[in-house]
């Protein structure tokens, strides 16, 4: 059985370790292409970077709601302390080490930056070192930041007692969707910093990519769906209540139409007509939407019972 706490644990964590990756993407490759310094990726930095601040912010907070959700002391300290090879304990563990690894990034990163400004401190001993270890930290923070994203769906994917949740879509589901949701939360995030130079270009640049990370999550959930009712079994049944049933309010007001719709029609728009009040609104309905398919599938998911041979609900 499960809780708001774990809607919001695979909300927060996905959209946290998305909009890590994304900030960490750009700034990888802006410090090994030095050719991109004067493209895109440069442009788009300005807002990007706050991932990777907020990243490891969010993933601590769904930490939080997943503790909450265990409820006892000794399952969370069972977690990390008992010797199992569960996919939940992996979770845990690579929730641990992003939190730690991105802070040491950041760390060692304005340590670098205090050793001097200019050419002739670049070969500093001292700022060559940092440097160095800075770029392993941000690779293992990357590594788990991209656990993260992946683990959750296939945690729910790996139980044949949910045949709603037991397909290989949902984890791409997840992954597309905490892409998404993670570049709307740096959006969202840069709506408070329009003052600073070159946050409004950038946010206009992010606007295709966003749409791009729209169309995937919409076409990914269509197929999702698609596959439920062509099974013509339990998870037809979990599809049907969430297109036709009592979750259908939540799906298509909250996850198709603020999730998908809404984002997808204000990034068309303001590409040509720069509005950021408009684009923090379809920011914010899309991360709305996030948390909306999360806790659909889950209301929507039926847990079968081998002992009496019965379908429950999985939502508690």
């Amino acid at each position: 059985m499960v809780s708001i706490y774990i809607a919001l644990y695979l909300f927060l964590a996905g959209t946290g370790a998305g909009a890590f990756l994304i900030g960490a993407i750009v700034d990888m490759v802006l410090r090994f292409r030095p050719r991109a310094a004067g493209g895109w990726f440069a442009r788009v930095s300005a807002v990007t970077d706050a991932g990777l601040i907020l990243g490891p912010v969010l993933v601590a907070v769904s930490a939080l709601f997943l503790f909450l959700d265990l409820g006892v002391p000794d399952r969370v300290f069972h977690l990390f302390l008992a010797s199992t090879s569960s996919l939940l304990s992996m979770g845990a563990w690579a929730i641990l080490v992003f939190c730690v690894m991105a802070t040491l990034a950041l760390v060692l990163g304005s340590l670098a930056d205090g050793e001097g400004d200019g050419y002739e401190y670049e070969l500093a001993p001292g700022k060559v070192v940092l440097r160095v270890c800075e770029f392993a930290c941000s690779l293992v923070a990357m590594g788990m930041a991209l656990f993260v994203v992946v683990y959750s769906g296939i945690f729910l994917a790996m139980y044949p007692s949910l045949p709603f949740l037991h397909t290989g879509w949902v984890p791409v589901l997840f992954v597309a969707s905490a892409l998404a949701c993670g570049l709307a939360a740096l959006i969202v995030t840069a709506f408070f910093r329009l003052a600073s130079p070159g946050m409004q270009l950038a946010t206009n640049a992010l606007l295709p990519l966003d749409m791009v990370f729209v169309i995937v999550e919409a076409l990914v959930l269509a197929g999702f769906l698609a596959s439920c009712f062509a099974s013509d079994g339990p998870a037809g049944t979990s599809a049907q209540s969430l297109m036709s049933g009592s979750i259908a309010p939540l799906f298509w007001a909250g996850v198709v139409m603020m999730g998908l719709v809404a984002p997808f029609s204000v990034d068309a728009v303001c590409r040509r007509l720069p509005a950021p009040v408009a684009v923090v609104l379809g920011s914010a309905c899309a991360l709305v939407g996030g948390l909306c398919l999360r806790m659909a599938l889950l209301m929507a998911t039926e847990r079968f019972n081998l002992v009496f041979m019965s379908a429950l609900g999985f939502w508690s």
